[in-house]
């Protein structure tokens, strides 16, 4: 098989800039990339310590240690190291490897398991009781985010209506915008990611609807009712959104896309590890108010066998910011 020269594959980068697929690339990527800037803006480039502050100086927070948690606690720790491991995978290929670009497909399902993982830890510790699916996950993490002040920008942000498109959590309304803007303000580019998540939700309850029914047209303003009945949007949603497009969407959008541009690469993963950790964090911070013992234990198990150690600089720094260990 003959090697294709470098002028070529430029040809090929120029070729593909003009795609759906790179249009595509750029909006999930214009996404992860607000989503890492809010954390950053909001808590710095080295989030961990800051991001712990603004949660300890929270009353609800605080409130969290007057429970502590009595259950399963073998379920609660394989929620734990399964979180874990799952984050590890964000690391497993460098980023000037030039597998990057393919292995990017991936990245924003370890995301979705590392931090879904952690959710159902919390949600376990809280209620003694865990979503053994999805949905309802994304349903329990709504309610409690629309329902408390728990949670710290950009966590606390969430649609809650379309047409007119209605915000909670937020400092200030987003700015209407366009998903392949370049340097987007993130509360605006969070605004567009949350309202296009929430439509993209309508449209799939019309379309199951219409099937229930047995009908080519959904009945009239069933998209209104869908919304109605919808609960918040969240960047969790997003994160659901970002792993069922890596593992059932074409997957040319990460090889075509990236336009053969390592650069591109490495900025989308940046922005997934740098929305991981904190979120991450956030719920290790949560679960520590209820079983800090247990985090503890479960985490010195892991790093200790993780011949890698890459854990102990990306979950050792966060549970050291937390006084853990």
């Amino acid at each position: 098989m003959p090697i294709l020269k470098l002028s070529e594959l430029d040809v090929f980068a120029l070729v593909d800039a003009d795609t759906a697929e790179a249009r595509t690339y750029t909006t999930y990527f214009g996404y992860w990339d607000c989503l890492a800037r809010s954390i950053t803006d909001n808590y710095s480039a080295s989030p961990n310590e800051a991001l712990v502050r603004e949660l300890q100086g929270r009353s609800t927070y605080q409130n969290l240690s007057s429970r502590k948690y009595r259950g399963d606690r073998e379920l609660l720790r394989s929620f734990l190291l399964n979180g874990w491991n799952s984050e590890l995978g964000l690391y497993l290929v460098d980023e000037d490897d030039p597998r990057l670009q393919p292995a990017n497909q991936w990245n924003g399902v370890y995301a979705y398991y590392a931090t879904g993982r952690m959710a159902l830890a919390w949600l376990l510790a809280r209620d003694h009781q865990a979503p053994n699916r999805h949905r309802p996950m994304l349903r329990a993490l709504s309610a409690q985010i629309a329902g408390s002040s728990l949670y710290p920008m950009p966590w606390s942000m969430c649609c809650t209506s379309l047409h007119p498109t209605t915000w909670q959590g937020c400092p200030e309304p987003p700015a209407e915008c366009s998903n392949l803007a370049s340097n987007l303000r993130p509360i605006d580019g969070l605004g567009k990611m949350l309202s296009t998540t929430r439509q993209r939700r309508v449209d799939e309850l019309v379309s199951q609807r219409k099937e229930r029914l047995g009908l080519r047209r959904a009945p009239n303003g069933e998209a209104r009712r869908q919304n109605e009945r919808l609960e918040a949007t969240t960047v969790f949603d997003f994160a659901w959104r970002s792993r069922t497009r890596s593992n059932y969407g074409d997957p040319s959008m990460f090889y075509m896309g990236s336009l053969g541009d390592q650069s591109r690469s490495q900025q989308l993963l940046s922005a997934v590890r740098t929305w991981t950790n904190a979120t991450m964090l956030l719920f290790e911070a949560f679960l520590g108010q209820r079983a800090s013992d247990l985090v503890t234990d479960a985490a010195v198990h892991y790093m200790s066998r993780d011949r890698t150690k890459i854990s102990d600089g990306v979950l050792g720094e966060r549970l050291r910011a937390l006084g853990m260990i």
